[in-house]
């Protein structure tokens, strides 16, 4: 079959130009265009496939313009129309049809085939530079992330910034980014965009998406979300480290706009991001480890170099009282009790030390509380000694228990004992199997009542501590000897505890 040289030069100008489109819509109209004019047909149509198979455009050409409408050729009473497939990467992207000439020639089956043929390799250009261009947008996105996290944002600022920064790259509505709590549910910890006030809500674990993904690591996208605050299209995809996944990121459109195309580009973007979160928290926790570290050590200098010097100190100064005239006693007198201002005012810092950066109040620190409480009243500074993990292994519903009955020993002290040395000793045994409480004193002792043989007394405050002790599968024992002071053990099993309340 013959084409004319000219009309062959007209074909091939059509085809090149094909490639000066930088977008599909403005493509497809010039395909329906210059087939119309090729081939001189009032009326084109080309029939989109997408992944829903529901779009579908007609164009009519009237005085060199054409008009996209919705329809098919046959809706307008055509009867003869001329169609020819477009394929891109050997799939069907649509039909190009021409229709409203009398009679179509060989030569006008030759040129459609062409301009089609010719088509669908625009389209898959386009369709790759555009897969290129998204890509180089959320490479481009994870590096400004990765970015900023690395120079220091952090905590739920960093959190803020992967959402907003997929929700912009993503073209999105609303963005979530969603953590397991410390019972392993998942809560929606931040969010940005739309109009859902998601912040804080636990995701249903029977059917969502979310936790599909969060359990298999593997991306899903919906046309409809699956979450209640989420109605549109979404994108759900894991943030994962390594094997690990650590949340889930959620992107979502309002409802009637386009679903997500590219889950694998917003599933790149959420493993980097993962990554750098996970790096950014990493380094945190060794920030605050190396502080804690610094702390423990100054705490340690102070109470086993400056403390133990100024002791000796005081020593060395009540040693000169004996020989010395009462004008110097005095003095050095004032000198030693200046010395043991100072030596509480440097176990106040160590106590300082010792709490945790978060401002916080650990059960060291209320333990060492209740003690410097109770030296106002006592005239001096107990002894104290807190030894194992207590802040990590005591159960929140036992340090009531242990508070209280510390307390209730020390003003037992200040009340009966006119005791002139106190020693206070909490501590976790090395199996961390039992918490232990000792408050020992040198006071008089406990009364003996006349009906026990001799036996000291428990009335009061002694059985609040029994009973506290009990409460908690633990034990009371008290100790005392007439003139020389009581000596209380307060005991807890910590395994019970454990077990009882897991």
């Amino acid at each position: 079959m013959g084409v004319n040289v000219s009309t062959e030069q007209r074909v091939l100008d059509v085809v090149l130009s094909f490639a000066e489109d930088d977008t599909l819509p403005e493509l497809l109209r010039h395909v329906v265009e210059s087939a119309c004019e090729l081939i001189e047909a009032p009326y084109g149509a080309l029939a989109v496939i997408n992944g829903h198979k529901e779009l579908t455009e007609f164009g009519s050409h009237h005085d060199g313009q054409v008009q996209i409408t919705s329809g098919d050729p046959r809706s307008i009473g055509v009867a003869d129309f001329l169609g020819a497939p477009i394929k891109v990467h050997d799939e069907t992207f649509g039909n190009l049809f021409l229709a409203g000439k009398p009679e179509f020639t060989a030569q006008d089956r030759y040129i459609l085939s062409a301009l089609s043929t010719a088509a669908g390799s625009a389209v898959g250009h386009l369709d790759r530079y555009e897969q290129a261009r998204k890509r180089e947008v959320w490479l481009r996105a994870a590096a400004e992330v990765t970015t900023d996290l690395l120079m220091g944002t952090n905590g739920r600022d960093a959190l803020y910034l992967v959402a907003r920064t997929a929700r912009r790259t993503a073209n999105a509505d609303f963005a979530a980014v969603v953590l397991p709590d410390q019972n392993g549910e998942l809560v929606i910890e931040v969010t940005d965009g739309g109009r859902y006030d998601a912040e804080g809500v636990r995701v249903p674990k029977e059917g969502t998406a979310t936790y599909r993904v969060f359990g298999s690591g593997q991306g899903e996208c919906h046309d409809e979300g699956r979450l209640a605050a989420v109605p549109g299209a979404s994108a759900i995809v894991p943030l994962r480290v390594g094997e690990r996944t650590i949340g889930v990121l959620i992107v979502a459109r309002p409802p009637g706009e386009p679903s997500f195309d590219d889950p694998e580009l917003i599933e790149a973007f959420a493993a980097q991001a993962a990554l750098v979160l996970e790096f950014t928290r990493a380094r945190g926790d060794t920030e605050r480890l190396a502080v804690l570290e610094d702390r423990d050590r100054i705490a340690r200098d102070l109470h086993d170099l400056v403390i133990q010097r100024l002791f000796g100190l005081g020593l060395g100064l009540q040693g000169l009282t004996g020989t010395s005239k009462p004008q110097v006693v005095e003095r050095i007198s004032g000198f030693v009790e200046e010395v043991d201002h100072t030596i509480r005012e440097i176990r106040r810092t160590i106590f300082s030390l010792q709490e945790p950066p978060s401002g916080g109040t650990s059960l060291r620190g209320q333990l060492l509380n209740a003690v410097h409480e109770s030296a106002q009243l006592l005239g001096f500074e107990p002894d104290v000694s807190l030894e194992g993990p207590l802040d990590s292994v005591v159960p929140d519903q036992v340090r009531p228990d242990l508070l209280a009955t510390l307390r209730e020993a020390l003003t037992n002290v200040v009340r009966h004992a006119r005791a002139k040395h106190v020693a206070v000793a909490v501590s976790v045994d090395r199996t961390v199997t039992s918490l232990e409480l000792m408050v020992k004193d040198d006071g008089r002792g406990l009364p003996l009542a006349d009906d026990s043989g001799g036996v000291p007394h428990h009335a009061g405050g002694l059985a609040n501590m029994a009973a506290r002790a009990r409460r908690h599968h633990g034990d009371c024992a008290v100790d005392s000897i007439p003139g020389a002071g009581v000596s209380i053990t307060w005991f807890v099993p910590l395994v019970l505890q454990e077990a009882r309340w897991r």
